[in-house]
């Protein structure tokens, strides 16, 4: 009989899989039990498919946490992707061209343009700093946001000496966002580049990190996206603290389970992370989706699917841990996590339309299905809860009148609540378990992290215990979020808050944690009334959800940033000058902004005179009347035509204060 052969590929995902569902399935059958009791029926079937579910989701979760475990216990992966100079030190970059892409949308470019300083300036250090180009993609529509921009992307070149190695462009028409903007420079650039190399507004990449990226990818030809594991920096909250330390703990064994599993099929989050762009632009362009409420129209979350693409053309995606520098910010709040949740809620809602089509590998079916999962096991985890509590209720309610007082102490109390505790305990320990193995070998090995046991041990206990706080609102306010996808509700992606410098007030606090905070007061005082041991029970729940506003506003407390981050911030150019109000203003009439402005306005060649007379008409018109009688798309046609920017600008010196609106005086 020939022996049966395994490729390590088919091995890894027999195993992975195979121990997931060994989890899944010792779960579910522990709660059949419990279910079986006494008669099953209806609600109890619906109990019994939901809870499979949700605890394959938690197997999966606990899974590949023990899986890295095994790795870091064994010396690491040998497959895993490695980015080590000595192996790569030979591979030449004279002929490689690299465009270091920036999407930005009303970002502080004081704050972006400095980090893009600081990695050319340490690019220049290298032989191989020729190969990089730099280009700020702007998408920002606030006049005094892409003003200032402008006039500091000047000071950029001049203080880098980036004179055609830097380059800035904004889009007239922000269409699809980020990934309009990528596209964009794709259809007009790409052609000119091999690799592109996307950085977030907050990302930040050390030198040595971005050339070992690239000589890996000249290295393989098969190699499509690198993804790399951005370390949060730049923390000024507690909140970001907090998530900063989880990370440290806990996330390099959760992604070195993922990789034994996904190998070439592995993670891409859309920054910080090197593409081939041949075969980007060539297979990942990005369908529209049906118009069907918020989850058709265009792919809010274009990652997952770009990297399912680029899987189908035959080239890999891997994911490498290796620590080279690789950098991004966290919302400095509880409230701008949640928002951001809410639109990778809606886009990876969206991706459901992607579950039937042949052309994509199970990897990438998988990775689509649990970003889907992580946001709609939220709404299922609700309903698990209500029916449980009503089963509960009608379990109990049956053995008090079953059985006298003797029989019921011992059958519903000794054996019925036995078996729940159990489930309960088997299910907390698919979450925490893994928590405590990696806090156990930081404390028998404190050197990885380089804190000492005390401090390691401080971490610990406030994250397992600010998560555990959390988990509960977390829950209920996705499930709100995937209420609002289904129901139609679209998020407009904007850019996010960066910048915190105060505590939150109450009054926010409660506006956005209102829902879970009446919830709770409802769930406990109805549980109150109701049954006293579903009241301690259900505890975790609406505690968490009472005490959400007030927790938000603990973790938004500024903290003093005594972490390691690429380097002091430091602005290039302060424009306080321009403001909101006056934006417009100094664009068309400052002489060194109006300067700066028209510099950057690309000539048309081919404008009719009919054109440039209308032009005419709607500057005098802006001039008379002021912005406020005239219509924003008016005055983008201006800003945006170097004919009506210089008519404007010399009828405004022409012209005296009484003859113009008084917004120009």
């Amino acid at each position: 009989m020939p022996k049966l052969k395994l490729n390590t590929y088919t091995f890894r995902i027999l195993t992975f899989w195979g121990f997931v569902n060994l989890l899944s399935g010792f779960g579910t059958f522990v709660y059949y039990e419990f279910l079986t009791f006494r008669q099953f029926d209806g609600i109890d079937a619906v109990l019994l498919f939901t809870f499979s579910l949700l605890f394959l989701h938690l197997s999966y979760g606990a899974s590949i946490a023990l899986f890295g475990f095994l790795q870091h216990f064994f010396g690491g992966d040998t497959l895993s992707c490695r980015l080590r100079e000595s192996e790569l030190a030979d591979i030449p970059l004279e002929n490689v061209s690299v465009a270091v892409v920036i999407p930005i949308f009303n970002e502080n470019p004081n704050e972006v343009y400095d980090r893009i300083a600081r990695m050319y300036n340490e690019l220049k250090k290298f032989n191989e700093q020729k190969s990089f180009d730099f280009f700020i993609l702007s998408d920002s529509n606030d006049i005094s946001v892409w003003l200032k921009e402008e006039s500091e992307f000047i000071s950029l070149l001049k203080n880098t000496n980036g004179w055609g190695r830097i380059y800035y462009r904004r889009r007239k028409s922000n269409t699809n966002g980020k990934s309009g903007n990528i596209s964009d420079f794709c259809r007009r650039f790409g052609k000119n580049y091999r690799y592109m190399l996307v950085l977030d507004a907050d990302s930040y990449m050390d030198a040595k990190g971005i050339i070992l990226l690239t000589k890996k990818m000249e290295s393989e030809p098969t190699l499509g996206i690198l993804q790399t594991n951005p370390l949060i920096y730049k923390v000024k909250t507690s909140f970001q603290n907090i998530f900063k330390n989880s990370q440290s703990l806990y996330s390099e064994y959760y992604l070195a389970g993922a990789n034994y599993w996904q190998m070439n099929s592995s993670s891409f989050w859309g920054h910080n992370a090197m593409i081939r762009l041949d075969p980007f632009i060539a297979h990942c362009a990005l369908p529209k989706l049906p118009k069907f409420g918020a989850i058709g129209g265009k792919i809010l979350s274009h990652d997952t699917i770009e990297a399912a693409l680029i899987r189908r053309s035959g080239y890999s995606v891997r994911f490498s841990l290796d620590p080279i520098g690789s950098y991004e910010e966290y919302p400095p709040t509880w409230i701008e996590s949640l928002q951001r949740d809410q639109r990778w809620c809606q886009g990876n809602i969206q991706h459901f339309w992607f579950l039937g089509a042949k052309e994509l590998n199970m990897h990438s079916k998988i990775s689509i299905l649990l970003g889907i999962f992580s946001y709609l096991s939220s709404l299922m985890w609700l309903l698990f809860i209500f029916l449980s509590s009503y089963l509960y209720l009608s379990d109990l309610r049956f053995f008090r009148l079953a059985f006298n007082s003797q029989d019921f102490e011992l059958i519903f109390k000794e054996l019925y609540l036995q078996k729940a505790i159990q489930l309960q305990w088997i299910t907390l320990s698919m979450l925490f378990v893994p928590k405590i193995i990696a806090f156990i070998i930081d404390l028998i090995l404190p050197k990885r992290l380089g804190n000492s046991r005390l401090k390691t041990a401080k971490f610990f206990i406030i994250e397992s215990f600010t998560s555990f706080l959390m988990a509960p609102t977390n829950m209920i306010m996705h499930v709100q979020f995937v209420i609002f996808t289904l129901f139609g509700k679209k998020v407009i992606w904007k850019n996010q808050n960066r910048n915190v410098n105060k505590i939150l007030n109450l009054k926010t606090a409660f506006a956005n944690f209102k829902i879970p905070f009446v919830f709770g007061i409802l769930l406990s005082f109805g549980l109150y009334r109701l049954e006293m041991l579903l009241f301690f029970w259900l505890s975790p729940i609406w505690i968490s959800w009472i005490l959400s506003p007030f927790l938000a506003i603990l973790t938004s407390k500024p903290i003093r940033n005594n972490f390691i981050t690429p380097n002091n911030d430091k602005k290039l150019i302060e424009n306080e000058i321009i403001q909101k109000d006056n934006a417009l203003k100094l664009a068309l009439t400052h002489p060194y902004f109006f300067g700066i402005h028209l510099f950057m306005v690309r000539e048309r060649l081919l404008e009719k005179q009919k054109t440039k007379d209308s032009l005419r008409i709607l500057s005098e018109n802006l001039l008379r009347l002021g912005p406020k009688e005239i219509s924003p798309n008016v005055i983008s046609r201006i800003l945006h035509n170097k004919t009506a920017l210089l008519y404007f600008h010399n009828l405004y010196w022409k012209t005296l204060p009484n003859d113009r609106s008084p917004y120009w005086n």
